[in-house]
């Protein structure tokens, strides 16, 4: 049974290895967990578990191998937490009824009554019941959508009432909202004649935030107010009122409130993220970045975690913000938006992100006419005179130059986009942010920055559940290009997820348009376009012109593409990647396989193709544009993980660890790395999570678990291949 009648989440049999494979349709997300024999699940109530799950099934079997390292809470029919099973650990058990918690990629939950066994390594968890047993297996999706949808005016005060609204989709006040699958997703908003709240109320009614009736204050503050969990009211300064405490945000001019905002979030959030571990999930475990400042806080966080919101909110804040700078996570969003429509109907899907928003004019403390210049100064690096887009050196060479682009004309010169191109387009050049990703909402073609859109956040909203394959299309439009369709043994090499991948060439327009129409997961474009269409053997398809697509997201590896991903995002798609300027074929065949790979680890597209930019100057000339969050395949350990290794001596490497968030395990997620220094460590996984000095040895067991990226002094290697000997 499904609980409301989700489409969501279902169960089935496992074929090939015995067990019960979880799937996750909507977000193309299934594990499974492995049995000694053959199950044949049958449909149960959701109303048996405590927590909320989508689906149920019960199956009868001795035991559970769960194929990755993952951590089992046990709690007893109240809820209190029995036992805590995470790496290299082990349970035993009495009989007795008990629910599992499994931190899986679908979030899932076992009900039984018997006796437990628990045993975790680095490469598996398994769970067994002595004798045959029946139990109940629940699952739901992590992902949030929004409840309901807030009609508001663009008028100030309906704004501030609008933002109003989006703490009421939190899961609670208490510090656990620190961790992703607690805070839901704020509703969605449409700009109409009058305002229309819904009825939606904040969860705190002892802490407010009040602000001047502007738009760029609403959107500034919205996800504040939203991790608040706290009523907006309009008032002449900016500030925080907790508990009879008043925290001034600066004023809501300049970049000073900008940054004041800043820096209250990721206070509430980070304080949020040490408290935590007073409650129930903090049973036993240690977080680094708890232990490296409980001394020079001096606070009592038990005291903290038991005390009512407004109280821990005002301590929180008394906080020197200075002492725990260094220590921060590396925030996952930074969004410029321009106050306009877009941006307030937009605004729901940066909240969900805790995005830090920031609007054009407060950038770097200039305001008004300096801000502009700056901004104009930026974008002129990347343009020539004509206006067209400037191909920094070894981007782009011609035919003359011993290559050729990937553009089926000559009239660029092989080197920039011609003006007739880019004449109609303007360009902008975000802030620079520390942020794992920037985007830009707006007008505009960013530099430097992800561009958000609206429809593809909605695209992302009302796609249909798929059948659990994750299908991937790879087209070749030209044989001179043929070396980069190596890139189809890249993808669904993962034997744990099941892929169906496909390499077609030379298709004619009509065969692409077909194509485009059926559902895909993923479509890697290898070929020749122009702004007016992607090339076929008979002429050049359009995609501004279909009505619609089935291709949820693609990386378009072609000259001047980006107006060609505008259009499918228009027409149904969720993210993807252009070009908007020329680019040689061998830059972009380095850039496809990189991109391949990193995709296929389960990284999100914008940081994909940050990355990717880094070693590929040819990335430069490409953007994300869409939802630059989202994932073709799911990243085994939650976590997408970067590596940089350095040699510091004959015995010792250094190995630095990053981590990304992804759809499933965003902000606020921990994890721990599998080295013997951070043994029984969490880390809060969203940036650099820390460096280690390891032996040869101690290297190579390390990348005997996985295969990430690492960057070394040569360039970008994978796990799987890095040799330290090479350093």
């Amino acid at each position: 049974m499904t609980r409301n009648g989700s489409p969501g989440v279902s169960f089935e049999a496992a074929t090939e290895e015995p067990g019960l494979r979880v799937l996750d349709p909507v977000d193309n997300h299934q594990y499974q967990l492995d049995t000694p024999a053959p199950v044949d699940p049958a449909p149960a109530s959701v109303d048996r578990f405590a927590y909320p799950v989508d689906a149920a099934v019960a199956v009868r079997t001795t035991a559970i191998r769960l194929p990755t390292a993952t951590n089992v809470y046990v709690r007893d029919p109240d809820g209190a937490l029995v036992a805590s099973v995470e790496h290299l650990e082990e349970a035993t058990l009495d009989p007795g009824p008990y629910t599992l918690e499994l931190l899986t990629p679908v979030k899932c939950y076992i009900r039984l009554d018997s006796t437990v066994d628990l045993q975790a390594d680095f490469t598996e968890t398994r769970i067994d019941f002595g004798d045959e047993t029946d139990i109940v297996v629940g699952a739901r999706s992590r992902r949030t959508q929004p409840a309901a949808t807030v009609t508001t005016t663009t008028d100030p005060a309906d704004l501030l009432a609008t933002v109003s609204t989006f703490g009421s989709a939190l899961g609670t006040t208490m510090p656990e909202r620190s961790y992703p699958s607690l805070r839901g997703h704020p509703p969605a908003v449409e700009l109409g004649d009058e305002l229309d709240t819904c009825g939606l109320e904040p969860l705190s009614s002892d802490v407010r935030l009040e602000l001047p009736e502007t738009t760029e204050a609403a959107l500034t503050a919205a996800p504040l107010a939203y991790y608040l969990g706290a009523e907006v009211r309009p008032a002449d300064e900016a500030r925080i009122v907790a508990d009879g405490a008043v925290h001034p945000l600066s004023d809501a001019t300049g970049a000073g409130f900008e940054r004041t905002v800043e820096e209250a979030l990721k206070t509430l959030f980070f304080m949020d993220c040490l408290t935590r571990y007073d409650g129930a999930y903090g049973h036993g475990r240690r977080l680094h970045e708890r232990e490296t400042l409980t001394g020079e806080l001096g606070l009592d966080f038990d005291y903290l975690y038991h005390a009512d919101h407004a109280e821990r909110v005002r301590r929180y804040l008394t906080v020197p913000y200075r002492t725990i700078e260094p220590h921060l996570p590396q925030w996952k969003v930074a969004a410029t938006a321009r106050p306009a429509g877009t941006a307030i109907e937009t605004l729901p899907f940066l909240v969900d992100d805790l995005a830090l928003v920031r609007t054009p004019n407060r950038a770097a403390g200039e305001t008004g006419s300096d801000a502009e210049s700056a901004q104009a100064e930026a974008v002129a690096s990347f343009l020539s005179d004509d206006g067209s887009v400037r191909a920094a050196d070894g981007f782009t060479r011609g035919p003359s130059a011993g290559g050729f682009t990937r553009s089926s004309s000559s009239g660029s010169g092989g080197g920039v986009a011609a003006a007739s191109d880019t004449d109609d387009l303007s360009f902008v050049s975000p802030e620079p942010a520390d942020a794992i990703e920037q985007v830009w909402v707006g007008e505009g073609i960013p530099f430097g920055a992800s561009e958000a859109l609206l429809t593809a956040y909605r695209n992302r909203l009302g796609r249909e559940p798929g059948d659990g394959e994750i299908d991937i299309t790879v087209v070749c439009n030209d044989a001179a290009m043929d070396e980069e369709t190596d890139v189809e043994a890249v993808y669904g090499q993962r034997d744990i997820l099941p892929f169906e991948v496909e390499l077609r060439h030379d298709l004619s327009t009509d065969e692409l348009a077909d194509l485009l129409d059926d559902d895909h997961d993923f479509l890697h474009y290898i070929g020749h376009a122009e702004p007016d269409g992607l090339v076929c053997e008979d002429g050049k398809l359009d995609c501004r012109n279909l009505d619609g697509v089935g291709v949820e997201s693609f990386f378009l590896n072609a000259c001047r593409s980006y107006r060609q991903a505008r259009g499918l995002i228009e027409a149904g798609a969720i993210v993807g990647v252009g070009s908007h300027s020329d680019v040689t074929n061998a830059g972009a065949v380095g850039l496809g396989r990189t991109m391949a790979r990193l995709l296929e680890h389960g990284f999100p597209f914008a940081p994909a193709l940050k990355i990717a930019q880094e070693h590929h100057p040819t990335g430069q000339q490409y953007i994300v544009v869409g939802d630059g969050g989202l994932s073709v395949v799911q990243c085994t350990s939650g976590t997408a993980v970067l590596c940089e290794a350095g040699r510091l001596d004959q015995e010792r490497i250094s190995l630095t660890v990053s981590g990304y968030p992804t759809p499933t395990h965003g902000l606020g997620t921990e994890f721990m790395p599998f080295v013997s220094q951070a043994e029984n460590t969490y880390y809060i996984s969203s940036g650099r999570i820390d460096t280690f000095e390891l032996s040869p040895a101690e290297v190579h067991d390390f990348f005997q678990l996985g295969s990430p990226p690492v960057r070394t002094p040569d360039g970008l290697v994978w796990g799987d291949a890095f040799d330290p000997e090479d350093l």
